[in-house]
């Protein structure tokens, strides 16, 4: 049975007769063009799985990509892909900032954000901030990153540079453009790009037969520092929501990344360059967002700022972020002025975190003081009667002012934890045992009560 009436078997289409076929008078291709035009009018009867109209077959190229995004089809040995290249000039606004006034990063709080000593001493203009949208989230070594974004300072501006693989034959050629830009770039800036995108090109990289230049190269990942600096007020950290909260830019229009990989799979079957506009000005706004989000982040850390220029949390969770890196004299640059902020709830942690550090470092009078001013701010901080309490009796041995301040703190009862309670009853039974005793030190009546 050849192949049209098993075609009308199936559809209960019956061909229109079209006259006895010759040897030799071309109709071989008539029915092979009969053929293509019945396949077509079927698929075109097919709904798309959202009931829209049907697609395109896949012989329709729709539009052009060339004609919706700025870029052209470049050549290199391991074959052709399509790339766009884009100036963003210093008067480029994106959300509050312009490109020319984050062109100067300061490399040793980037190097504070990464935790990386290794970045000290770098050039800025030497970074690559790279984001990539793939086939899927999931990783592995079925997964491909078929755009790569690619971002860098060139004077005072912003180069965004797209690598894409038309097609998965494309894989390499793009590969091997990112690994010639690579050279001369001493570190990467990425946003989860530690767990992900390099990873992901890692094994793209090796599944291509091709040395993985991203190996060994210093790398930001401003995930993580923005995780610590801002979770305190935010509901998650994705890139969009920092962008809304700190850069003041709100994305319209823009692809949702969960529709992205779809987006790609439509445009192998469609070729329509309109499936992937909208995913190249989504890399596109990625890429400008890290420079900006790294500008934001280091200057957020600077010490030399004032506070009012920034959310007092954020200026807090900064200090915090020195304190982990073991850089106490930045911290205390922080935590002095915002121990006296308007907000008495930073205001109240900072002073904390600033007595507990005098603390460790011994130095008892700049702790004392800073406990001192907390109790006489709110009767009640749980917090400086207890450590009054701990250096009256270490310290002083003065028992009576000590249990004093322990009676004081047990009297915040309704606001303490079992474990609080537990620990009050501790200290003030021990402090009534010393005085019951009668030890060599048992009161120091004479020293003053200032609290």
């Amino acid at each position: 049975m050849g192949l049209m009436n098993r075609l009308e078997r199936l559809t209960g289409d019956k061909k229109p007769d079209s006259g006895p076929a010759h040897p030799g008078d071309g109709s071989r291709a008539d029915e092979i063009r009969v053929l293509r035009e019945r396949v077509d009018a079927l698929l075109s009867r097919r709904p798309d799985e959202r009931g829209q109209p049907a697609r395109p077959s896949g012989r329709s190229r729709g539009v052009p990509l060339g004609e919706l995004v700025s870029g052209t089809e470049t050549a290199n040995d391991a074959g052709l892909f399509f790339c766009s290249h884009r100036l963003a000039g210093g008067s480029y606004r994106h959300g509050m900032r312009c490109i020319g006034d984050i062109a100067d990063l300061d490399m040793g709080r980037l190097a504070v954000l990464a935790n990386d000593q290794a970045l000290r001493g770098l050039d800025y203009r030497r970074a690559l901030f790279l984001d990539t949208e793939t086939t899927g989230l999931a990783g592995g070594t079925g997964t491909v990153a078929f755009l790569i974004g690619l971002g860098w300072f060139e004077g005072d501006g912003f180069v965004t540079q797209q690598l894409f693989a038309r097609d998965y034959g494309e894989e390499r050629a793009t590969l091997l453009h990112l690994k010639d830009q690579l050279r001369g770039r001493t570190f990467l800036v990425s946003f989860n790009g530690k767990a992900f995108d390099a990873t992901l090109l890692a094994a793209r990289f090796i599944m291509n037969r091709l040395p993985d230049p991203l190996s060994g190269l210093p790398h930001l990942d401003l995930l993580h520092p923005a995780r610590r600096l801002l979770s305190h007020r935010l509901a998650d950290r994705r890139l969009g929501t920092l962008e809304a909260a700190v850069l003041g830019f709100e994305r319209e229009g823009d692809i949702p990344g969960s529709e992205i990989p779809q987006r790609y799979f439509d445009w192998l079957r469609r070729r329509d360059g309109r499936l992937m506009a909208d995913v190249f000005e989504h890399n596109r706004l990625d890429i400008l967002s890290l420079a900006a989000l790294a500008a934001h982040l280091t200057e957020l850390i600077d010490p030399d700022l004032e506070n009012a220029g920034f959310h007092q949390g954020d200026r807090l969770a900064a200090a915090r972020l020195f304190l982990a890196r073991e850089r106490h004299f930045e911290a205390i640059r922080l935590l002095g002025p915002l121990s006296g902020c308007a907000c008495p709830e930073t205001a109240r942690e900072a002073a904390r975190e600033l007595s507990l550090l005098h603390k460790r470092q011994g130095r008892w009078p700049e702790a004392l003081t800073i406990w001192e001013e907390m109790v006489r701010r709110d009767g009640e901080d749980l917090f400086a009667l207890v450590e009054l309490a701990k250096w009256c009796e270490h310290r002083r041995r003065d028992f009576d002012r000590a249990l004093a301040l322990t009676m004081r703190a047990c009297s915040c009862a309704a606001r303490l934890s079992p474990q609080e309670c537990a620990d009050l009853a501790r200290r003030r039974e021990r402090l009534e045992k010393k005085l019951t005793t009668g030890g060599p030190a048992a009161s120091n009546r004479s020293a003053p009560a200032s609290v």
